[in-house]
């Protein structure tokens, strides 16, 4: 099952690579055909039968349906200013490149541009389709991978470029300034403002949950840094937003060219290095919603319980006792159907208060739930979910040869959970407990910063390419 999914996942890479192949190919077949020409629709009240070029290194041809409408066609090659000789003034200024692509050097379009686009958008969204496919088919087979969860974020980032681009494509066949190539040079430069804006009404509502859930959270159980962790990420969101849209977003810079262009790419860099921390929150809610809604195979052998802390008369407080609960009911849930028995595995060690293990505690318990002693591995020695997994594993591996196993924990640690059992090698399923209502947001907060930390080479890696990336951008397209 494995190597058909590898499989499936290898051919889908390479038809993404085949789709990208087709699009250069478009790309250069669109350019040579419509080199030498250009489509120019000039502002209000111009003619273009007053526009005369200066050298003769284009020709000028006027559309007698459209006044505003003329044709610049390339004889030679260079810079052209094509002058208003009639009272209205003004000018074009085109350059004739190599292969004879006529460029607009006042609005950015070239030779071709509109047919360019609307292939762009083309690939963009059956990339968007290929993405998403790959997205769902890790999220099926690869849940508990933190590729899986980086395909989400990129998923979020693709859909959101795509989206603009087509909204800005359904303006085709206007002749208003603004369709023009240097919305499009913006949209590539702001690819993480146009990912903010769509995502306001997304943000807003994960703020007030958390906002609302820490709130609660704060009077039932007490002030504590760790308590306040959900208002502390939707401050930063907050923040985050108010100093891009309202900030940045109403700066207005002034000087050379090379002045505005650093200035855009300083801008540019901060919406995109914020909305990849955002897509990946969103792309982490997503996968942590997954894992916890799938339904593991009732074909398992074995189920491990990780430990959190205990009451201190070692009995299990109400979060572990729903952990382990959420493994009893899955255990009779897969005798119901003919599974099988399997062996609990409850995995934590002995904290400094504590009077017992935490594995200890939760072996009571499952007694007092009906559960022989045949069927409990004790695990006693692990202080950390890294732990829980590795020495649990090893416990199993000592009396089974094929285990098939899940792992039970509350509902907002699955996906961590999972990702670390698969660092440890560990091949495992996860269930999740029910939580109250608002807990789960908070501690949802602290496992993506664990998430984060865990990969933190990762990102800062991202964040130089993101870096360099749009300082290229910024530096090279037109303004």
């Amino acid at each position: 099952m494995k190597d058909k999914h590898s499989e499936a996942v290898r051919r889908l890479s390479c038809l993404r690579l085949a789709v990208a192949a087709v699009f250069l190919i478009a790309v250069v077949i669109i350019v040579i055909v419509f080199s030498g020409e250009l489509d120019i629709y000039l502002p209000e009240g111009s003619r273009a039968a007053d526009y005369v070029p200066e050298k003769g290194i284009v020709r000028v041809i006027s559309d007698p349906k459209n006044e505003r409408h003329m044709t610049v066609s390339a004889i030679g090659r260079g810079r052209e200013f094509i002058n208003n000789n009639g009272n209205g003034g003004g000018f074009e200024y085109v350059s004739v490149l190599p292969g004879g692509i006529v460029f607009d050097k006042l609005n950015g379009n070239f030779s071709g541009w509109k047919q360019i686009v609307a292939v762009t958008e083309l690939f963009l969204i059956i990339n968007t389709l290929l993405v998403l496919a790959s997205f769902v088919m890790r999220c099926r087979k690869e849940m508990f991978s933190y590729s899986t969860l980086f395909s989400g974020g990129i998923t979020l980032l693709w859909v959101s470029t795509t989206v603009g681009l087509l909204i800005h494509l359904l303006n085709v066949g206007s002749e208003d300034a603004i369709f023009s190539m240097m919305y499009i040079y913006s949209l590539i430069k702001d690819a993480g403002g146009v990912f903010m804006t769509l995502s306001i009404p997304v943000m807003a509502v994960m703020v007030l949950a958390l906002t609302v859930s820490t709130i609660s959270l704060i009077r039932r159980e007490g002030k504590s840094f760790v308590n306040l962790l959900g208002l502390i990420l939707s401050g930063f969101i907050i923040a985050g937003y108010a100093f891009g849209i309202l900030c940045i977003g109403n700066l207005y810079a002034y000087g050379s060219e090379q002045e505005m262009r650093v200035f855009n790419t300083i801008t540019s860099l901060y919406d995109t290095v914020f909305v990849y921390f955002q897509a990946m929150l969103l792309s982490a809610s997503i996968c942590g919603i997954i894992a916890v809604l799938k339904k593991p195979a009732y074909d398992k052998t074995h189920a491990i319980i990780l430990g959190c802390a205990i009451a201190a008369d070692g009995t299990p407080l109400p979060l572990l006792k729903g952990r382990i609960d959420r493994a009893v009911s899955f255990a009779r849930a897969q005798e119901a159907a003919g599974g099988g028995s399997l062996i609990f595995v409850p995995s934590g060690g002995k904290g400094a208060d504590e009077v017992i293990s935490e594995a200890e505690s939760m072996k009571a318990y499952l007694v007092s739930q009906g559960i022989s002693e045949s069927r409990i591995l004790l695990e006693d020695r692990s202080t950390t979910t890294q732990e829980n997994m590795r020495f649990s594993l090893e416990k199993i591996k000592a009396g089974c040869d094929d285990p098939r196993i899940v792992f039970s924990t509350s509902g907002y640690h699955v996906l961590r959970s999972g990702i670390i059992s698969r660092n440890e090698g560990l091949e495992a399923d996860g269930i999740g407990s029910r939580t109250k209502w608002y807990f789960f947001p908070n501690a949802f907060v602290r496992e993506f910063i664990g998430l984060l930390v865990s990969k933190w080479k990762q990102h800062i890696l991202l964040i130089v390419l993101f870096a360099l990336f749009f300082a290229a951008v910024n530096m090279i397209l037109p303004m």
